[in-house]
Order: C-alpha cells, then sequence, then structure tokens
C-alpha cells in the first residue's frame, strides 16, 4: 500500500501517518537519480480539505501578509506571495555543532494551487550530502518567503554550514519567517512551553499519537546507519512530516487569531497581540486587543497591563482624557500594592504635566513608592509641594 493511499484513509484531525508495516525492510520514498548524484526522495501530496487539528492547512494561502509581518515584526514579509512560500525543517544527528552535526532528512513544503506538496531528501549514507543539497538550494531560489521553527538559530545556520563543506554553494535566502519567535511573542504568556509539539496541542487542538521523541532521533538514525530495522526511520519521517504541516497550520492559526478580536481567546493572548501591534503603530488594532483584555475577566495584572497600554496609546496622540480614564481603570482593578504603585505613578505624572492639577499629582504620588524606589517618590513629593506652595 502506498503511502498516499494509507493517507487517504486518514481523518481530517488525524495526524499524517505512515502504514510503517508497509515499509519494513525497504525506506518509504525512491531513490533519484540527479545531474549531482543519486538523491533518496519522498514526495507526497495532501489534499486541499486537510487539517492539522482544527486548523485547515490551506488557510495559511489566504492569511493577510500585512497581519504576518506584523506578527513577525517583519516589514520584508509583507506583500510576499504565500503560494511560493517554503516551510522547512531538519532531523540531525544531534547538537555536536561545527562540523559534528549532520542534517540527514530535510522535510520541505510548499503549496500547489490548494493541496500541499511535502518534499523529504533523505541521506542514506553519510558523505552523500550534496544531491540533497542542490534540490534544496533549487527549491528556496523558487521560493518568496521561507517558514521554519527556531530555523533562524538552528536549522539555517547548519545548512548554510552543509553547504560550504560541501562546496555548494549557498541560496540567498528570501525574507525567513522563524514560527517560534511569533510563538513566544503572543503564547508565552499563557503556555509554560512553546515547544512545537506543545503549541499543536494548545492551539491547533493536535495530539500525535505513537509520535517519535526528538531526543531519540540521532541514535535511531545511526542504528539505521548499522543494518537496523528501517520501521524506525519510517516514524522519524512520519516526524518531520508532521512538523511540516504544523508550521503551514500555525501560520493560519496565529494570523487568524491577530487579524480580529476572538471573544473566546485567553485575555493573555488578546494583551500580547495588543503589544505587537503597539510595537508596530497600529493603534487601532492594539486598542482593540487591549480592550477585550481589559473587559476578559482574567487576572489582575493582565486588566492592569492592557490598561496601561490604552493609556500609552491615547498619550502617544495627545487624548489626555482617555489617558486619564485608562489609568483610572488600572487602579481599580490592581490588586495588589506593586500594581498600584505604578498605576500611582502614571496618574502622577499625568495630572502634573498633562492636567497641571498638581494637588493630585500629590495625592498619587504619596503612593509610588514601590514603582520608582523611596528617594524618587520623595523628591517628586518635595517638588510637587513647592509648586503647590507657591501657587498659595
Amino acid at each position: 500500500m502506498s503511502i498516499k493511499r494509507s493517507l487517504a484513509r486518514l481523518a481530517q484531525t488525524t495526524p499524517r501517518q505512515l502504514d510503517v508495516a508497509s515499509v519494513r525492510g525497504a525506506l518509504p520514498g525512491q531513490r533519484r537519480d540527479t545531474e549531482h548524484g543519486e538523491l533518496h526522495l519522498i514526495d507526497e501530496y495532501l489534499e486541499p480539505h486537510h487539517h492539522h487539528g482544527q486548523a485547515p492547512i490551506a488557510r495559511a494561502l489566504h492569511v493577510s501578509t500585512e497581519r504576518l509581518a506584523q506578527l513577525a515584526l517583519d516589514p520584508t514579509l509583507e506583500g510576499v506571495d504565500l503560494q511560493r512560500a517554503l516551510f522547512f525543517d531538519t532531523e540531525t544527528t544531534g547538537l555536536a555543532g561545527g562540523t559534528g552535526t549532520v542534517p540527514f532528512l530535510i522535510g520541505i513544503g510548499w503549496f500547489e494551487d490548494q493541496s500541499m506538496r511535502i518534499q523529504q531528501l533523505f541521506l542514506p549514507e553519510l558523505g552523500r550530502e550534496a544531491p540533497m543539497l542542490h534540490w534544496l538550494r533549487e527549491r528556496v531560489q523558487q521560493s518568496s518567503c521561507v517558514v521554519s521553527f527556531n530555523g533562524k538559530t538552528f536549522d539555517w545556520p547548519l545548512l548554510r554550514n552543509r553547504f560550504v563543506l560541501n562546496r555548494v554553494r549557498a541560496p540567498v535566502l528570501p525574507p525567513h519567517l522563524d514560527l517560534l519567535h511569533c510563538a513566544r511573542r503572543v503564547l508565552r504568556s499563557r503556555l509554560k512551553s512553546v515547544r512545537l509539539v506543545e503549541l499543536e496541542r494548545q492551539v491547533l487542538g493536535m495530539y500525535r499519537e505513537d509520535d517519535v521523541s526528538g531526543a531519540l532521533i540521532p541514535q535511531l538514525y545511526f542504528d539505521y546507519l548499522d543494518g537496523g530495522d528501517v520501521s524506525p526511520i519510517a516514524k522519524v519521517i512520519e516526524h518531520n512530516a508532521n512538523d511540516l504541516i504544523a508550521l503551514a497550520a500555525l501560520v493560519a492559526e496565529l494570523v487568524n487569531h491577530f487579524e480580529q478580536v476572538h471573544g473566546g481567546d485567553d485575555p493573555r493572548d488578546h494583551l500580547a497581540y495588543a503589544k505587537v501591534a503597539e510595537r508596530t503603530g497600529d493603534r487601532a488594532r492594539a486598542r482593540s486587543f487591549a480592550d477585550a483584555a481589559a473587559r476578559g475577566g482574567g487576572e489582575s495584572v493582565c486588566t492592569v497591563e492592557a490598561c496601561m497600554l490604552n493609556a500609552r496609546m491615547a498619550r502617544r496622540v495627545g487624548d489626555v482624557d482617555d489617558e486619564e480614564r485608562a489609568l483610572l481603570e488600572a487602579l481599580r482593578a490592581a490588586d495588589d500594592e506593586d500594581l498600584r504603585a505604578a498605576v500611582r505613578l502614571a496618574l502622577s505624572k499625568l495630572y502634573e504635566h498633562r492636567r497641571k492639577d498638581l494637588a493630585r499629582a500629590l495625592e498619587h504620588a504619596a503612593g509610588t513608592n514601590l514603582a520608582e524606589g523611596e528617594d524618587a517618590a520623595e523628591r517628586r513629593v518635595a517638588r510637587l509641594e513647592r509648586r503647590l506652595a507657591r501657587q498659595a
């Protein structure tokens, strides 16, 4: 039975799975002769309706590249042709670094119309990387952008090193979307871990069954080189394919939740999206998400931070009334002395410098010790008292 026929029987919400029994004794895929040598290639398609957990992966083709660029804090991603985006992930012989780490499986994926095509380049013998690297180089050159998970720190530097060591000219990398950075930016406040498998569970509703542990993968490859059963390697190939599919699903899900406020989202997520919008200067979006965070019934610290963000946005456009409203709302929500001190410091500055209401500025200055330190708080109180005395 082929992998594709096996795949067609799966429910849409299950992970992509190989029929391991059908490949026992033989690797999935086939060897292909290229002008640079023999290449072992696994080449598969996913149907347009395929879901990874709750996320239809083809939705990644239709997200706003403006939102995508904002989420990544990378303006070069705005306007990219997502039909030509290249998703990539590697499995390696370990984390030795330098010349000791070899990518023995390079997974790449892209969309052809609404279907996702997955190609996996497998290294059946050490020392035969050049055909893989040439194949990868050609795909990268055809791409509008690349998408990875920790690829900026690990996968691409490793691959660039392998290009050099194998005397294959490395491609010029187009804009690089590293979803690990995006996930940390918007989900770290809520999730204990932003590992890809955890994001699958918490964000996509995907639970892999019988997945191989990443820590075991290097040894499984060495066992294969020593003549072991190929079934474990088939599971590694399966693991890598699911990582690629997860990248497309995450692009769809993260950008979709940044496009507009989803009422059922966690207030901490709303606040995180508000902070991203604030950093990119999108005031309307920042206010929309901050309002959702402030009214979401979350913990006090989340509500206070959201109100403080609204106050900052109001201050930048000179809306003193809105700034005051947001800060007073933050003060009402603050449930401990540290939070109240930070809000009172902001209120004291507002009343002194923008409202010119020195009495109210002094009232709040009396409670700023924990926010700015005792000496600074005393100087603030003394200055305000002198100014009030001169007005009398």
